[in-house]
């Protein structure tokens, strides 16, 4: 009775679960909302920061949150989107990957100059250092493995190691969910507080926080597509 009751489970294992798996990451309607969702949100919060920054005393804070804004949130999330948009399948894969290096070169030139001019003008400052907060931390975190990942898909333009693909993927998403956690953190310094009323600053982090779910949910489930992709089919029931 109970090899009768395995081998059943074994037939369901093959006939059902697998495909079933498969066929859950293949469903394109929910990952075209959550990439909708994630162009909006990254296009909004950058608008709102760069709009709040044009009319600020501290032209300094206000470059630095620009930016860092510009580059390490809208650039870095586009980059991850774009790679797998359902929306530009129609590019050859080269030019794909083209647009995806270009963002990922623009969006860390662009949060260097914006986390230099920040750390400079902190240095002249005694005592008081950016990269001690929280804000500071996640942010060099963030940038330093979106290097790393900028650098591994270089080498993957002269050498196509599945290792090495997947420390890129890796570490562009663990380095983005930095960066976004480096925002949140931000809207909980004197900048932020100086510059927006409590309710908005609540609104902001909601939005950070669905920027952050939908453009790493997204790479994820692509990167669990591609993993899936890569193991070998089951041509017989597991044993």
């Amino acid at each position: 009775m109970s090899q009768a009751v395995n081998a059943t489970t074994h037939v369901v294992i093959y006939k059902f679960a697998w495909p079933l798996l498969m066929s859950l990451f293949e469903v394109n309607l929910y990952r075209i909302v959550l990439e909708l969702g994630a162009h909006i949100l990254l296009v909004v919060l950058t608008l709102v920061v760069a709009r709040k920054s044009r009319g600020m005393d501290d032209h300094r804070s206000g470059r630095h949150a620009v930016f860092s804004t510009l580059g390490l949130l809208l650039c870095v999330g586009e980059a991850l989107l774009l790679s797998h948009s359902w929306w530009l399948q129609e590019l050859t894969r080269k030019r794909l990957t083209l647009l995806h290096m270009a963002l990922g070169i623009v969006g860390i030139w662009l949060g260097s100059v914006g986390i230099f001019q920040k750390s400079w003008a902190k240095r002249k400052q005694e005592g008081d250092r950016h990269f001690a907060s929280k804000h500071g931390c996640c942010g060099l975190l963030g940038i330093l493995l979106i290097g790393v990942s900028l650098a591994t898909g270089l080498l993957l333009v002269y050498l196509s190691h599945l290792t090495l693909h997947l420390l890129h993927r890796v570490a562009g998403l663990t380095g983005f969910v930095c960066l976004c956690c480096s925002q949140w953190f931000a809207l909980n310094l004197g900048f932020a507080r100086r510059e927006w009323k409590s309710k908005q600053i609540k609104w902001l982090k909601i939005a950070i926080l669905g920027a952050t779910i939908s453009v790493s949910g997204y790479e994820f489930l692509c990167l669990s597509t591609d993993i899936l992709h890569l193991l070998p089919a089951i041509s017989q029931p597991w044993v």
